[in-house]
């Protein structure tokens, strides 16, 4: 899957460098640091003194749209958290549901775990999907049940769940349900009480789980990893390790935030993805 430019309309990159990014948020200018990007800036000193304090200039809450995604950035917040470089992820997560749905008459169920902020879950409900959401914060969660409720999809079939991501997978083997698209994201902030999720430790081991979660109309997995310096091989040579035996094919690579064409596109971590034979681009 290739990085396209992001299509947003109240959300863009503009610059980076210096260990910095420096973003467009509404009407405002803010940036925020990024120690991957080393080198220098391409725009004016006289624009990145635009740049205003998020937490200080926010005196309310923000409504921000990301692709085709809006959130809300409560005071205090801010962008990070959201995942813009996942944007275009999350239109070919969206293309797969809705094509799945035409082909089979019926909804795709995706499981989203480690939700977080949820934009993977609001672009497949967006889709048509019926998605089981889980992550171990309540507070997160609420969260993205508002941003549902603004996004107009607070009465689709969205499963809320407050479990830690590793357990409710091991027991989801035991029941009846499967699941036609897995997403894992693996992005832990160091204040994030989001259970003892260690990834070298559990990531293998979580994969070998999923793949008895799949669907036998399965559209793939996809895994997410924004913290630390894992290699794409690294995560690649996980997927393959669990999902050759179902054919298909893989791909992984940076996870990057883009800009417009002049704009450096800034690294933000790595994915991998294993799609069906019948699914795969």
């Amino acid at each position: 899957m290739a990085e396209n430019e992001l299509n947003v309309e109240d959300y863009a990159l503009l610059d980076s460098g210096g260990g910095r990014v420096l973003e467009r948020l509404g009407n405002l200018v803010t940036s925020r640091p990024c120690p991957a990007a080393w080198w220098r800036r391409k725009l004016p000193g006289s624009e990145w003194r635009k740049a205003v304090d998020l937490k200080r200039e926010l005196s309310s809450t923000l409504r921000l749209k990301i692709g085709s995604v809006r959130f809300q950035i409560p005071r205090g917040g801010g962008v990070r958290g959201l995942a813009p470089e996942l944007c275009t992820h999350w239109k070919s997560l969206s293309t797969l549901c809705a094509a799945f749905a035409e082909k089979n008459r019926l909804p795709a169920r995706v499981l989203h775990l480690f939700g977080g902020a949820g934009g993977v879950t609001l672009a497949a409900a967006q889709a048509g999907a019926a998605v089981t959401h889980v992550d171990v914060s309540t507070e997160a969660i609420q969260r993205v049940r508002e941003n549902a409720a603004i996004n107009t999809l607070a009465n689709r079939d969205i499963r809320w769940v407050v479990d830690d991501p590793v357990k409710f997978a091991q027991r989801e083997r035991t029941q009846t349900v499967r699941h036609d698209l897995i997403v894992i994201d693996s992005f832990l902030p160091k204040d994030a009480k989001r259970g003892s999720f260690e990834l070298e430790r559990d990531l293998g081991p979580l994969l070998g789980t999923v793949s008895g979660l799949l669907s036998e109309k399965s559209i793939g997995v996809w895994l997410f990893c924004r913290q630390g310096s894992v290699s794409p091989t690294t995560l690649l040579n996980l997927m393959r390790q669990e999902f050759t035996i179902f054919g298909g094919g893989f791909e992984s690579g940076e996870l990057l935030l883009h800009g417009a064409a002049d704009t450096s596109p800034v690294p933000c971590g790595t994915f991998a993805q294993w799609l069906s034979k019948r699914d795969k681009a």
